[in-house]
């Protein structure tokens, strides 16, 4: 059934992206399609989680899909998702959930980080929501939790790609607080590495060829200090 719904999402997004038909909320606040956040810390369950809603944008209801991908591990944590059910593990697909048209989701989506005792480090998790009856709808954010995590995700600037869509080269202006390598890796649908390099200096543009690459949506992830701090999602049509 994994293998079923990735390949249906694979070859659903490989065609166009269509207008965004719900979003990321918690609280008020509404999350960017690809957009990192911070994972805070809850002492009274000793854990790094992070709540969050779905908001369907459409006057139809929609069968939400969650999928879940440990970009960057560390060691003794423990990784959870709950969207219907919790899961625990690097690579999840959770059970459709129905969310009403234009209605804020009332069914529970957390992101939970633990930590073993005495291990500390930064996890970076990447999260995909989509239609399960119409794969080609989906959006995106990243999760950073741990020790430090909010150090490394300001540290670093970055913006949009473009052009996007691209057919040649993508780009992407970057700025940092020092010098030192940022490791830009290139991730399909599949959540397989298709590209990588590496850009250093404190500011400047980073340039990635994908004249190579099947037409389709892939995720840029850069990584400083082994997390990644920035995620950017970018189009590949011919």
């Amino acid at each position: 059934m994994k293998k079923t719904f990735l390949t249906l999402l694979f070859l659903g997004l490989m065609t166009a992206m269509s207008a965004q038909s719900f979003q990321f909320e918690w609280e008020n606040t509404v999350y960017e399609d690809g957009q990192t956040i911070i994972c805070p810390y809850d002492e009274l369950t000793c854990e790094y989680v992070q709540h969050m809603r779905i908001r369907n944008l459409t006057d139809a209801d929609l069968n939400i899909v969650i999928e879940q991908y440990v970009i960057e591990p560390a060691p003794g944590a423990m990784v959870q998702l709950c969207w219907g059910m919790c899961m625990v593990g690097d690579t999840i697909i959770s059970r459709p959930v129905t969310v009403p048209a234009q209605t804020l989701s009332t069914e529970d989506l957390s992101f939970h980080v633990t930590f073993f005792e005495g291990e500390t480090g930064i996890v970076s998790v990447r999260y995909i929501a989509f239609n399960a009856d119409r794969v080609e709808e989906a959006i995106s954010i990243n999760l950073l939790a741990g020790h430090g995590a909010n150090v490394a995700e300001n540290s670093f600037s970055l913006g949009h790609a473009y052009p996007n869509p691209a057919s040649s080269q993508v780009h992407f202006d970057f700025s940092r607080n020092e010098n030192s390598n940022v490791n830009v890796i290139v991730y399909n649908l599949l959540g397989q590495e298709v590209k990588s390099q590496i850009a250093s200096g404190t500011q400047g543009r980073i340039s990635i060829s994908v004249d190579d690459l099947q037409p389709g949506i892939y995720f840029c992830s850069f990584q400083v200090n082994n997390a990644v701090v920035k995620t950017e999602k970018f189009i590949v049509k011919r």
